[in-house]
């Protein structure tokens, strides 16, 4: 298929062209089977999942304003500005400064920068400054900065 007295230059001059369009033809003809272009839609899928994986670590936000009343399961995080009462066990659960908890919490971490009431139970808590808690929270590692308002129980549990 290649005609042998034809040699290919391959430092080519700067002013010549590189390529010639038969012979880019002969040799895509001759490309081994089993080399076959990755599909659009593996490419698609491969940087759906990145977008998935990316957006998950965001946390979901209730806003100022909103308010919610039930029962919540859901793996990530969770940011309150609103208010917020019933049971909820999440991963992450952020009060924020104008934000109201009130129930029973299970989680991972919580950090509250408003106002809780209730049971929770966690490993990480972290009370700001800010904070009021009026409750019962068993933790594994506590924060808790100057000027928190803490009534009830506050339980170490190794």
């Amino acid at each position: 298929m290649f005609n042998k007295s034809k040699t290919n230059n391959v430092n080519p001059p700067k002013d010549e062209p590189v390529t010639n369009p038969v012979e880019d033809k002969e040799m895509a003809s001759e490309a081994p089977e089993n080399t076959a272009p990755t599909p659009p839609a593996t490419v698609a899928r491969g940087s759906m999942m990145d977008m998935i994986t990316t957006t998950a670590s965001k946390p979901s936000i209730l806003s100022e304003g909103f308010s919610f009343r039930g029962e919540i399961a859901a793996k990530g995080a969770i940011h309150v500005e609103g208010a917020l009462n019933g049971q909820i066990q999440v991963d992450e659960l952020t009060i924020g400064a104008r934000g109201q908890v009130e129930g029973v919490v299970t989680c991972s971490s919580l950090h509250i920068k408003g106002k809780f009431s209730g049971t929770a139970t966690c490993n990480e808590l972290i009370v700001t400054s800010s904070a009021s808690v009026d409750g019962h929270v068993v933790y594994q590692t506590l924060s808790v900065q100057k000027g928190a308002s803490i009534k009830g129980e506050l339980l170490l549990v190794k």
